[in-house]
């Protein structure tokens, strides 16, 4: 039996700011760091062994993989084959100065055109086929055991698209929530299908969860106006999930 871990970075500086992180070099806040000590112990709960760690080479997932590293005495396989989808010219601009200052970026990001690409960076198409080609060479790389991929918020969208069967759709028609150090879990027998045991699994997070992320699990009070999209973090243009 095959148990695929995926697992989103923590809370980054990027997250904290509303910062768009892309391939940019955003490290952990110290929350993150406490939501990655969280997510490593859940992982690591003696049932059975860590084969391996995959991890994107950015700082934010680089620092989010080590304390499972140090738990499981495994050292991470660093790849740019798990790195967030890019947003090239955006990279590091905060979300207030890319809809005030590229509005037609921003209108783009928010179509969720998925052969959009921005300037510099990669289409969601782009993405999607590099995380997918990666899954498929672990997948045929080991057929047993616990995997775990740390990787990022849309990369992990792609990859349960992916996995599901829906990846390269002309339009979106489903996203996969991804909160911070979320862990999703996908189990396989043999060549068999996969079994979808767990999305965006926080309960090890208790009250490390940001704030936005907590509210976008309440239901809306008639009183109160509704934020947008993107303090829902259910945007394409996503930017709190970047």
């Amino acid at each position: 039996m095959l148990e695929l871990i995926l697992l989103r970075h923590g809370e980054s500086e990027g997250n904290r700011d509303r910062v768009f992180g892309g391939h940019g070099p955003m490290r952990l806040t110290e929350l993150g760091h406490r939501q990655a000590e969280a997510a490593a112990a859940a992982i690591d709960d003696g049932l059975a062994p860590i084969e391996a760690i995959y991890a994107s080479d950015l700082a934010r997932t680089v620092e989010t993989a080590a304390p499972l590293a140090r738990r499981t005495v495994r050292d991470p396989v660093l790849t740019a084959a798990l790195r967030e989808r890019s947003v090239g010219e955006l990279t590091g601009i905060s979300f207030d100065e890319a809809r005030e200052r590229f509005p037609e970026l921003w209108a783009q990001l928010s179509k969720r055109d998925p052969a959009w690409c921005p300037p510099g960076g990669e289409s969601h198409h782009d993405c999607s086929r590099r995380v997918g080609a990666f899954l498929d060479e672990v997948l045929a790389r080991h057929a047993s055991g616990r995997v775990v991929l740390v990787s990022h918020a849309v990369a992990i969208d792609h990859l349960l698209r992916h996995v599901v069967g829906i990846a390269g759709a002309a339009a979106f028609r489903c996203l996969f929530h991804v909160d911070n150090c979320s862990i999703h879990r996908v189990l396989r027998k043999d060549d068999g299908p996969f079994r979808i045991a767990a999305i965006n699994d926080v309960a090890h997070l208790g009250e490390l969860r940001t704030a936005t992320e907590r509210a976008a699990w309440l239901p809306a009070r008639a009183e109160t106006p509704r934020k947008d999209d993107e303090a829902r973090g259910d945007s394409t243009a996503a930017p709190r999930r970047r």
